[in-house]
């Protein structure tokens, strides 16, 4: 059986998929079997066929890492609205039925090494109505959690209630990974009292790409500390 991870944000666009990606691309190119599982996407991309919607995240993670991944078997709920998942599904009449994504983790987890779960926006967004959050799911998943956070203004505030509510909710942290880090002092300033205030470590800071491209990218996922990604399984 192998090992998981679930990638949550301190908020929608934080970067988790880039994340996910990254520590993907890493353990792949150092010849890991893993997969990176989006249970649910929401803004899903018309195929051209127009018979099927793409998972945009998944889509990203596969072209990055040279995956040759059915969607399928990475996504289990592709939605077409870009809205949050409850939302998405109700307009769409679409029933998430949690005992499938479990399965579904399940059948990955016993056919991988590594499998790392990208979460949906932040860590209290419904998936069903008001009756089922991502919190939820990192529960029955029963998974230890890596926290993106920005580098920039705000982040203090947002990373310390995210860590907040999954210590209250008894979800275990491994650590957290600034994104988008343009070496700023502020952005230093708001690492260090994060730290402080959260008692949590660093896992990496990964910086800003200002002319986006796969080469680029590839080569700031190399700078991730390959032994410390390791340990957050």
């Amino acid at each position: 059986m192998g090992r998981g991870i679930f990638i949550i944000g301190t908020d929608t666009d934080v970067g988790k998929t880039f994340v996910t990606g990254g520590l993907t691309y890493l353990l792949k190119q150092n010849g890991y079997n893993v997969i990176s599982y989006k249970p649910i996407q929401s803004g899903g991309i018309v195929s051209e066929d127009y018979k099927t919607l793409i998972p945009p995240d998944c889509k990203y993670i596969k072209e990055i890492c040279n995956l040759d991944n059915d969607y399928n078997e990475m996504n289990t709920y592709c939605l077409r609205e870009e809205v949050s998942p409850h939302l998405a599904a109700r307009i769409e009449n679409i029933d998430i039925i949690k005992q499938e994504i479990i399965c579904h983790y399940k059948k990955l987890i016993n056919k991988y090494d590594y499998v790392i779960v990208e979460g949906a926006g932040g860590i209290v967004v419904p998936l069903i109505e008001d009756k089922y959050f991502v919190y939820d799911l990192i529960k029955d998943l029963n998974l230890d959690t890596v926290i993106v956070s920005r580098a920039g203004v705000g982040t203090i505030n947002h990373t310390v209630l995210t860590v907040e509510f999954l210590k209250k909710h008894n979800i275990n942290i491994k650590g957290i990974i600034i994104n988008q880090y343009s070496n700023k002092f502020y952005e230093d300033d708001n690492i260090e009292m994060i730290k402080k205030l959260t008692q949590l470590g660093i896992v990496q800071k990964i910086n800003k790409i200002e002319d986006v491209m796969l080469e680029n990218i590839r080569k700031e996922y190399e700078k991730i500390d390959l032994e410390k990604v390791l340990n957050l399984f």
